[in-house]
């Protein structure tokens, strides 16, 4: 008996028509932000501290860091040796924010490095 009453009450429910439907408006269409005009004209800046130990390391593998972060991921990188870091700063072109972020990682990962 209480299957026949399921049966009947799962009948009974009505599926909502099309007219009840809310719609809603379309998403706008906007190009992204660029960095320059995320931070109000600001350029994005980052340090990394090289320890002293790691210098030689950093000399050797400079090329292969430096050409994939300029030219692929359009961020500005040198060394300044006075402040033994590591600075990292976006172009009016970098296509993302989060390059600078990555691009830290990166660093920051390759001037600690112990091997």
């Amino acid at each position: 008996m209480q299957s026949d009453e399921c049966a009947t009450s799962m009948e009974l429910e009505k599926v909502p028509s099309e007219s009840n439907r809310v719609s809603f408006a379309s998403k706008p269409n906007c190009a992204p932000l660029k960095a320059h005009k995320i931070f109000d004209g600001q350029v994005p800046f980052r340090k990394v501290s090289v320890p002293l130990h790691r210098y030689t390391p950093l000399k050797k593998a400079w090329l292969e860091i430096y050409t994939p972060i300029y030219e692929q991921m359009k961020i500005d990188i040198r060394v300044n040796l006075k402040a033994r870091k590591v600075e990292l700063k976006t172009r009016s072109d970098t296509p993302d924010i989060s390059n600078l972020q990555n691009v830290l990682i990166l660093c920051t990962l390759s001037c600690l490095d112990s091997t």
